[in-house]
């Protein structure tokens, strides 16, 4: 890589973490709104103020207060961890080893954040309308990613219907887990989508019915 294409991805990269940087913010000081004093009450301009940008400035990372629900930082952290190739490896074996390792050493604060998250994604009607949406817009991101770690230029079929059956799979999981928000539901929730993930991987074989 020459010189000037190292400087053009790194001056990309450091946009990229400047922006998620930005995002983050905005999340976490709208849940902490939304917290006191209700998702409906909480307006843009109250979030824009409470993380200390202008309106203007929230606009340029969300469209709409929804979306800073929706977001979800964990998707890239996910990404980001895959290991660097997954020649020679099950790439959802992979995904499912790296979701584990970042839930196990998320913060405390992190997971807090998480829960708060999924409880207005499943409780406000709003936002679990265009979850299904949201969450099948990362395609093309994790094709990208899983192209990348395949020693591929770019996405080809058998890569882009991988990213789909896994996210395919995160959505069949999201849409059938139950709405119990008792304690522990996040941990539920979430064993839901590793056992799903470990049917991908075992090929989606059937079991024959008595």
């Amino acid at each position: 890589m020459t010189t000037q294409r190292r400087s053009a991805a790194a001056t990309g990269s450091h946009r990229e973490r400047k922006k998620a940087l930005a995002q983050a913010t905005l999340q976490r000081e709208a849940l902490r709104l939304f917290r006191e004093q209700g998702y409906t009450a909480t307006t843009v301009d109250q979030i824009a103020a409470a993380a200390g940008v202008s309106r203007v400035t929230f606009f340029r990372y969300f469209s709409t207060k929804a979306d800073v629900v929706l977001h979800d930082v964990a998707d890239l952290a996910v990404l980001d961890a895959l290991p660097e190739t997954l020649e020679g490896i099950n790439p959802v074996r992979a995904l499912r080893e790296t979701v584990r390792t970042l839930i196990d050493s998320a913060a405390p604060d992190d997971k807090a954040m998480s829960a708060e998250r999924e409880q207005l994604l499943r409780t406000v009607p709003e936002l679990r309308a265009r979850v299904p949406a949201q969450m099948a817009a990362s395609i093309p991101r994790l094709a990208d990613e899983l192209a990348k770690r395949l020693g591929h230029s770019r996405p080809d079929l058998p890569t882009t219907t991988l990213a789909g059956a896994i996210v395919g799979v995160a959505i069949a999981a999201w849409t059938t887990a139950a709405d119990d928000l008792s304690e522990g539901f996040m941990q539920r929730h979430r064993q839901l989508l590793d056992d799903c993930l470990a049917l991908l991987e075992a090929g989606l074989t059937t079991r024959d019915r008595e």
